[in-house]
């Protein structure tokens, strides 16, 4: 089955789509989030996670050829409902709009180009992206959310309920 993963070029800042060699590699330098967890030398390369450029990356499953498009967000975009108070806070939060502001214009941009299916992020109340504390409750919150999705679009073939 073929893989792409979209990293990033930790040294320029370029966004890179891998499609051959190590599938592992791959996927851990899609999740090697800075200052987190390490970055993956590839080749000449040091790679990062890929949502740092493109943390939606439709652009390419359009341009690989898919016709359905279902996006997971990680980071949902309803309003702030105070100021963020504290520089992580206001640096996670201004990190999270710039990343929103690209899936909504990529989501204008390719809704002719093919079906794109949002599923809602989780509703994370305050919990910041960094707090791994809350990992299972957010997956089971997204679970339940994007279930529901599922099942009201006739058109996507919902998940089979876990046992």
């Amino acid at each position: 089955m073929p893989l792409h993963v979209v990293t990033t070029d930790f040294i320029s800042g370029e966004e890179v789509l891998l499609t051959t060699g190590p599938a592992l590699d791959a996927i851990l330098a899609s999740a090697a989030i800075p200052g987190v967890f390490p970055p993956i030398p590839w080749g000449s390369r040091v790679l990062v996670d890929g949502g740092i450029v493109n943390n939606t990356p439709i652009s390419h499953a359009v341009a690989l050829g898919a016709d359905r498009v279902i996006v997971l967000p990680a980071l949902g975009a309803a309003p702030l409902r105070s100021p963020p108070r504290g520089v992580l806070a206001a640096g996670v939060a201004a990190v999270s709009r710039a990343l929103t502001y690209r899936l909504v214009e990529d989501l204008a941009r390719y809704r002719h180009d093919a079906e794109l299916v949002v599923l809602p992020a989780p509703a994370v109340g305050g919990i910041m992206p960094t707090d791994f504390g809350h990992a299972e409750e957010l997956v089971s919150e997204g679970l339940r959310r994007g279930r529901e999705v599922l099942v009201r679009d006739r058109s996507v073939v919902p998940l089979r309920q876990a046992a």
